[in-house]
């Protein structure tokens, strides 16, 4: 049962609330909410909004000597992100001192145990606590308000005087202020009418919405790299994210989890995650709130949650999830509403006191979240030096584990087929909190002699745990592989994420110690520096190779700059050696091009003009971004404009519109449900204007500017949606397989690439690791007119990282694939070729097609398998209408 009515914010509440907070402020009181705000964040349907909630941070600051406001960084959209550290006011005076001990602590830094000892005697732990960053889990940020007001509020109250004087609570009223506001407007604007609970038809961060808590070790967005670089300020033992997405009917997930964890992490941390979460659920009981539940479907495996990359800096990271219905309006619950086996409330080992329904307001979840959060203050309170000493051995441990034990090191050289990323790999090592040395002349490592300017990550170090983490490839527990776990145990995100196999980088592993006759040839560098471009050879024109991905950054410049470019079909020689498909650019003064190569760090070589080229222009780029959002499509965005494309954002009407080929030479369409293409979001649901997908006249749309010229790329599960959609005669060989046939959540995978000739895998190494996730694999049909581009290795596994059950479903099937579509072409991609961010080896599949140019003729392919009797320029069939569907469902979970 749902209890909606509208309410409405007048001006009177805001004088009567401005009113009382001056008379409190002048009474030396600490403000409520209320008097400040005109509500208590819990209210029925109301929501502060970042501004509110600022302001009211810094009316509790202007009353109170227990607080400290500080602005860490900005958000995507330039706003201050702040904090707020609370505490007593003797430790607060002495902040940067308790900051600089914390640091040395978390490093093992010139210290013995004994020292340590004495440091964790003498010294405060400091806790993170924020109010979330999946903006749409509303109750966050509402609970920080209500908490700090608690803390700063409390007189004589023995459990709040000894957090105060234990802790250093550094409190983020929200990890995302850019989507809080998104949310609580969006929520407002419809409160009251039959929209009131509507999903809000974009995403809630600008590129990544839900992915913002996937970006943990690569910082991609500037909220991650605003928080990783604040926690490598402050040091705190605990990070303590809140969400909202309890398993139903229970209240609030909470630690342990699930299994599998990795065992990169210290066995501190693991314990310590441990005992977190059984304090908290006897806390709750203590204060009659039941409905806790432990493990369920929350694993950590996957290294890159944001509020969990801090493992591998022993921080005792972790979230929890308590229960929403939708923004602040309540809901009413019975049990015959509860699933089947959960309808008789009977108590469970890690649900031990089961919720019976009733009310469920969002004063009700703040309750639990700051109950939460004071659960797991009173714990640091209560254990403070042990969790000091703790993090001190945590680091120690593990640089005297990699002292005896390897690796010993990691090398990352500067000569590789794309420096530029290697030197990234290097400089996401060092935002992460680790050293990286760059070697001078002579180092050696493993019996190899590496050039000057290599970059070397030794593992006797804190925080090395990471490196190991991010460069070695993951084995997801044998239990799935042999068949002895049931399918409840299949994970939910990516199994395999090395790093250094998604961005392209040759990364080795020292196997042997590292003496001091090497040690004595490493510098260690804040920053990475890039060898310069250089711009060597004579003539106008230049080869610049295009196996690096900032050449497309060039090139896009040069075009933007009047210049030419041009595709060598013939072998030319580049920086980076002879290649066929080098990007020959022209028409700009030496000095400009030799402004660029520094600029981009590519070089250019000076050429003769081979006998056959492809000219390239700037292209017309349209990307689809649904009201229904995708985080496919965020992703895709963000990359494109880094590199210069300058997408222009097609939206349902766009689509629907005739005369596509007069707009745009190319358009993307990213990763989403069929359902979340054709029908998006459903009538009733939304308002009018944000309902429905392309439709069956976008679809008709699409065919027309294919085979007008244009060139649509479908990425992973849209790609196979389109095979019907436009029936291309092609299959997709595990449509509707379970996992007792074929099963992979996302994990690296080896492909081959087939006809190296074409201007699409130009630049592509001849086997490529692509993320696989939850995608398509391809058989070609009768009929079939184009080219194969990738295809996994026949009776061989091709997986490099992570879990693949049942491999031989896929081998030798077609993994990405070009087909001629009326006089335009067609790119069906089986996986996620940008994949958030770090698939940066394989970006060149998609940026090769992102210029007009004249598409040289498709090989002829033999098609073996028998199939279905379409052709490519085959009328549309009939098709159902679809469903209304949900927003888009990739990467649901926390």
């Amino acid at each position: 049962m749902l209890f909606s009515r509208p309410i409405r914010w007048f001006s009177l509440f805001s004088i009567f609330a401005f009113e009382c907070f001056a008379s409190l402020t002048a009474l030396g009181q600490v403000p409520t909410p209320a008097s400040v705000l005109g509500h208590t964040p819990g209210d029925d349907f109301y929501l502060a909004d970042y501004a509110d909630t600022i302001r009211y941070f810094h009316a509790l600051a202007a009353a109170s000597d227990r607080i400290k406001m500080f602005t860490v960084g900005k958000s995507t959209r330039g706003q201050d992100i702040e904090v707020a550290v609370i505490s007593s006011p003797a430790n607060l005076a002495k902040l940067d001192d308790y900051k600089k001990t914390a640091g040395r602590l978390a490093r093992a830094e010139d210290l013995n145990d004994e020292q340590a000892k004495g440091l964790a005697r003498s010294s405060k732990v400091i806790v993170h606590i924020d109010g979330g960053l999946h903006s749409d889990e509303v109750a966050g940020t509402q609970h920080t308000m209500i908490l700090a007001y608690n803390l700063l509020a409390a007189k004589d109250d023995p459990e709040i005087d000894a957090i105060l004087d234990q802790v250093i609570l550094v409190l983020w009223p929200t990890l995302n202020p850019d989507g809080q506001d998104m949310v609580v407007h969006w929520y407002r604007q419809n409160l009251g009418t039959k929209y009131e609970v509507s999903p809000l038809p974009w995403l809630y961060q600008d590129y990544v919405g839900h992915d913002n808590n996937r970006d943990g070790y690569m910082m991609n967005m500037k909220e991650e790299q605003v928080v990783t670089k604040t926690e490598l300020e402050y040091s705190p033992v605990i990070f303590y994210c809140q969400h909202q997405t309890a398993p139903f009917p229970a209240r609030i997930w909470i630690p342990p989890f699930a299994d599998p964890i990795s065992s990169n992490i210290s066995p501190y941390v693991r314990s310590w995650l441990n005992v977190v979460g059984t304090n908290m659920s006897a806390y709750l009981d203590a204060h009659n709130m039941p409905g806790a539940i432990s493990e369920s479907r929350f694993d950590n495996w996957y290294a890159g949650f944001t509020d969990w990359a801090g493992v591998f800096r022993n921080e005792i990271s972790f979230f929890t999830e308590t229960a929403l219905y939708r923004y602040a309006t309540p809901r009413f619950y019975t049990a015959d509403e509860f699933p089947k086996n959960d309808q008789d409330l009977r108590a469970l080992t890690m649900y031990t006191t089961p919720w019976e329904g009733g009310w469920w307001h969002l004063k009700d979840v703040v309750d639990y979240m700051v109950s939460g959060s004071m659960s797991v203050l009173d714990l640091a309170a209560k254990n403070r030096e042990t969790l000091l000493y703790n993090r001190y051995q945590a680091a120690r441990d593990n640089i005297q584990h990699f002292k005896k034990e390897p690796p010993f090191a990691y090398v990352i050289s500067d000569k590789q087929a794309d420096t530029p990323e290697a030197g990234l790999l290097a400089q996401k090592m060092i935002d992460n909190g680790l050293d990286v040395y760059a070697t001078k002349n002579g180092f050696q490592a493993n019996g190899v002699t590496y050039p000057v300017g290599s970059w070397v990550i030794p593992m006797d170090q804190p925080y090395s745990a990471l490196a190991k983490e991010l460069f070695e490839r993951q084995h997801y527990p044998d239990a799935l592989e042999n068949g002895t776990s049931k399918a409840i145990d299949l994970p939910y995100d990516v199994t395999g994420w090395t790093l250094s196999l998604q961005m392209g980088v040759d990364v080795d592993a020292v196997t042997d110690p590292l003496g001091q006759d090497q040690r004595a040839l490493l510098a260690k560098i804040d920053t990475v520096q890039l060898p310069d471009g250089t711009v060597d050879g004579v003539g106008t024109l230049f080869a610049v190779s295009h196996k690096v991905n900032a050449s497309f950054q060039l090139v896009n410049a040069v075009l933007q700059e009047g210049g030419t470019v041009s595709l060598a079909q013939d072998p030319v020689k580049t920086a980076q050696g002879t290649e066929t498909g080098a990007f020959l650019i022209g028409g700009l003064s030496r000095t400009a091009v030799d402004g660029l190569t520094r600029k981009y760090a590519v070089s250019a070589m000076g050429v003769t003009a081979p006998a056959h080229t492809l000219p390239i222009k700037k292209a017309r780029v349209g990307l689809y971004r649904p009201w229904a959002p995708s985080i496919d499509e965020g992703w895709t965005r963000w990359i494109l404009e880094n590199y210069g494309f300058e997408p222009k954002s097609l939206y349902n009407a766009d689509i629907r519109s005739a005369n596509l080929k007069s707009r745009y030479d190319i358009i993307i369409l990213p990763d989403m449900s069929s359902r979340g293409l054709m029908s998006g979001l459903g009538v009733g649901i939304v308002p009018g204007q944000y309902v429905g997908g392309v439709g069956e006249d976008g679809m008709n749309h699409l065919r027309e500017f294919v085979r007008e010229g244009g060139t649509l790329i479908a990425f992973n599960r849209t790609a196979s949606s389109l095979i019907p959609l436009m029936s291309l005669p092609v299959k997709n060989v595990i449509d509707g397989v379970k996992s007792d046939k074929f099963f992979c959540s996302g994990a690296l995978l080896r492909v081959e690439t087939e006809h190296p000739e074409m201007p699409v895998n130009f630049g592509v190494s001849e086997s490529p690791v692509v993320m696989f996730q939850a995608g398509p694999a391809f058989e070609t049909q009768p009929g079939f007119k184009g080219a194969v581009l990738a295809r996994y290795p026949k009776q061989t596994n091709p997986l490099e990282s992570g879990l693949l059950l049942h491999p031989e479903a896929i081998e030798g099937k077609v993994a990405a694939l070009e087909l001629a579509y009326g006089h335009g072409h067609i790119l069906l991609f089986g996986f996620k070729p940008q994949f958030r961010g770090q698939a940066h080896a394989t970006y060149k599949y998609f940026f090769n097609e992102l210029y007009s140019f004249e598409h040289p003729p498709m090989p002829v392919e033999a098609v073996k398998e028998a199939g279905a009797k379409t052709e490519s320029t085959a009328a549309p069939a009939p098709r159902a209408v679809a469903k209304p569907s949900d927003p888009d469902d990739d990467d649901i979970e926390e």
